[in-house]
Parts: C-alpha cells; structure tokens; sequence
C-alpha cells in the first residue's frame, strides 16, 4: 500500500512548501538589509573578509553537531525499543524532520517524514510514533531548561531586548511548556489519546470521508493496546530518558552556538560570548510565538533587535547573515541532500526487491 508520502499530490505539496519558504527566506534576508542603516553589499563583503576562519570552522562544526546529536538522540530512542539502527539511518531520519519541519506549515511534516523513513526500515509505526512523542516532549523540556538556565544565570539578556520581542519571547515559552504539558499527556494519558482518536474517526465518518467505521475501530483498538506496550516500556528506564535528554541539550546548545561562534570569528569579544548566548536562546524561544514559516521574520527580528544591544546595526545585520546562512540555510540544504540520498536509496532497494 502507498502511504500519501510517495502520492503525486504530496510531492506537489512539498514542492510547492519548498518553492514558500525560498521566497520568505528571500524576503527575510531583504527585510533585514534594507532596514539595517549603514548595511551594504560591499560592507558585508569587508565583514566577511575580516571573519576568523578558525571561529567560522567552529560555527560549521557546530551546525555539524546539530544534525548528528538529533540522530544520536533517535538512535538511542529506537535501541531502547529494541530496534537499534545504523547510525546513517540514524542521520537520515534527523535530517528529515529538520528539512520537513522547515518547509512545511508549523513544522508538521518534520516528525511524519521522519516515521515514514523509520518504517521504510522496519521500524514498527508504533514504535516510531512513541519514539516520536518522547523525541518532541524531550526536545521542547530542553530549550525551556536551557532558556530558564540563561534566565537566571544572565537575566540581563532578556532585557537587552525591545517590548515587542520581550512579548514574542514570553509567548514562545508559553507555548513550549504548553506543547511539554501536551506531549506528555498523550504518551502518558493513553485514554486521553484514544478519546481523541475515537473522535477523529467519527468526523471522519461523518463527513463521509472514510467508511467502514466499525472495521477501524477495531484496527485502532488494536493499535492502541500495541501503542500501551510501548509506552510501558519507557516506565522505569530513567537513564535513556535522561541520556536522551542530554543528547537533546547537547542538539539545541549546539544550534545556539552557531550564533556565538559566527559572532567570535566577526570580532567579537570573547567575555560577551555567554551574554549573546544566553540571547540566542531567547531567539529559539520567541521564534516559537508564531508557527513555520512566518517565526523565520520573527527569528530575524530578534535577532537584530538583540545584537544591536552589543554593536552597532551595520554589524548586527552582517551577523545575523552569517548566523542563519550557517545554522538554517546552509544546514537545511545538507539535510536535504541527506534527504534525497535516503530516497535514492530507497528507489534502489525497491527496484531490487
């Protein structure tokens, strides 16, 4: 059976979410030049000229670093469920979700894809879908940690930023603690989820958009009593949840130090590196306020707003460049040809079958 990932109709759409999110990032990128005073091609091209190269290597590696704590962090998950996978299987899945999560709407075709590739290598979907929730309850604790840690550890970086972005920040932690509240309702609360689930399929029913009613609840019955001996699989293994949970800290500290590392190798001064850390981390935050792909403006407009706190706006406008090129675009482009390679492979495997 075909899932609705290979169907033409989701090729059209991802393409089409592809060609939304080239044109944000373009406006992105023209939002922040034309606003910043004093920015000019040449300036930036002076900006990059002066950049140490040991510090710009760093902010690569770090953006490296990213992509394979995600999939060291899915490998554990799925070894702990019985179902260890190599660790470029393991990299295929990671960039998945950060590609998907990209290019689609509120990031919702990040964690799908990703289960898409896990079964596509024997995973049960059970399986990944529990895999998933833990990933998505355990990736959200871990900037609300790192986000509280810089709060108190260097309050003056929230408020080295405007009212409006103060906003955006406080709303963004809002809905991650709200999402972490979420997640671990429904991998926890099985009766929860199957309530909503029975919902679903009535609507579904109802607006005559599936048939059979009676054969898939019992289809999903049986989904769910596969789905509670997952869950109780996690009851009691504290060291993978904790170690997971390290590998998660390990993957969004890393995103953040792209920042620091772009704003060393521009000169800056080494004793602010946990000051533009700690507001980077706001930035993740307050990114959170609004849904893919509009939180790439917003993510933009904190990060001027913050950098201006420590240099003039012609520099924060040639960091903030240099930041997102290394930690999103740049990084969303390799996860891509990861991407495609996993497809490519998997075509071969099928022809051969």
């Amino acid at each position: 059976m075909k899932t609705s990932t290979t169907h033409p109709e989701g090729r059209a759409k991802r393409v089409l979410w592809s060609l939304l999110f080239l044109v944000i990032a373009v406006l992105s990128i023209w939002a922040v030049t034309s606003q910043a005073r004093g920015f000019s091609p040449d300036h930036f091209l002076e900006y990059l000229n002066r950049i140490n190269p040991w510090w710009l290597g760093a902010a690569f590696a770090a953006m490296l670093a990213y992509i394979v704590f995600d999939a060291l962090m899915v490998g554990s998950l799925l070894k702990g469920f019985g179902y260890p996978r190599s660790f470029p299987k393991c990299m295929s899945y990671a960039a998945a979700d950060l590609y998907f999560s990209a290019i689609t709407p509120s990031a919702t075709g990040g964690q799908p894809m990703e289960a898409f590739f896990m079964v596509k290598d024997k995973v049960p979907a059970v399986i990944s879908t529990v895999v998933m929730l833990t990933y998505l309850l355990l990736y959200t604790l871990s900037i609300v940690i790192i986000g509280l840690a810089c709060l108190i550890l260097v309050p003056s970086s929230f408020l080295a930023f405007g009212t409006v972005s103060r906003i955006f920040i406080i709303v963004g932690a809002v809905i991650q603690v709200s999402l972490a509240l979420l997640y671990a309702t429904l991998l926890w609360n099985k009766g929860l989820l199957r309530r909503i689930l029975d919902w679903g399929l009535r609507l579904l029913a109802k607006l005559h958009l599936i048939r059979n009613l009676d054969k898939r609840e019992a289809r999903l019955q049986e989904t769910m009593e596969q789905y509670a001996q997952a869950t109780a699989m996690l009851k009691g293994r504290r060291k993978l949840l904790l170690k997971t949970l390290l590998l998660n800290l390990a993957h969004r500290a890393s995103q953040i130090l792209v920042t620091v590392f772009c704003f060393l190798a521009g000169g800056g001064k080494l004793a602010l590196a946990p000051k533009m850390f700690a507001m980077q981390s706001n930035v993740v935050i307050g990114a959170y306020c609004i849904p893919i792909p509009g939180s790439m403006g917003v993510t933009d407009l904190l990060m001027m707003d913050g950098f201006t706190s420590l240099m003039n706006e012609q520099t924060s406008a040639n960091l903030e460049l240099l930041s997102r090129a290394v930690s999103f675009y740049i990084c969303i482009l390799l996860c891509g040809l990861i991407v495609l390679v996993k497809y490519a492979l998997l075509r071969l495997r099928k022809n051969h079958l």
